[in-house]
C-alpha cells in the first residue's frame, strides 16, 4: 500500500511539473542591443592588446590553409 502511494505521488509530481511551462519570448526594443558586448579578438591573453600581432597570426594561419603554398613546400 505504501509503495502505491509513493508511486502515485511521484506520478502526480511529474504530471504537475509539466504544467509549469511558460512561453519564453524575447522582447526586442527598437534601437537597443540587449545582448552581451563582445570584446575585440586581440584583447585576450595570447596577444595582450597587440592588434598587429593578432593580424600577423591570422595571416599566418590562413597561409597554412592555402593548398598552393603548402604543396610548394613539400
Amino acid at each position: 500500500m505504501k509503495a502505491i502511494l509513493i508511486f502515485a505521488g511521484i506520478a502526480l509530481g511529474l504530471l504537475v511539473a509539466g504544467c509549469g511551462d511558460r512561453p519564453v519570448a524575447t522582447v526586442y526594443k527598437k534601437g537597443e542591443y540587449s545582448g552581451k558586448r563582445d570584446t575585440q579578438p586581440w584583447i585576450g591573453e595570447p596577444f595582450k592588446g597587440d592588434r598587429l600581432a593578432w593580424e600577423r597570426a591570422i595571416k599566418a594561419r590562413s597561409n597554412g590553409q592555402n593548398e598552393y603554398s603548402r604543396a610548394a613546400t613539400k
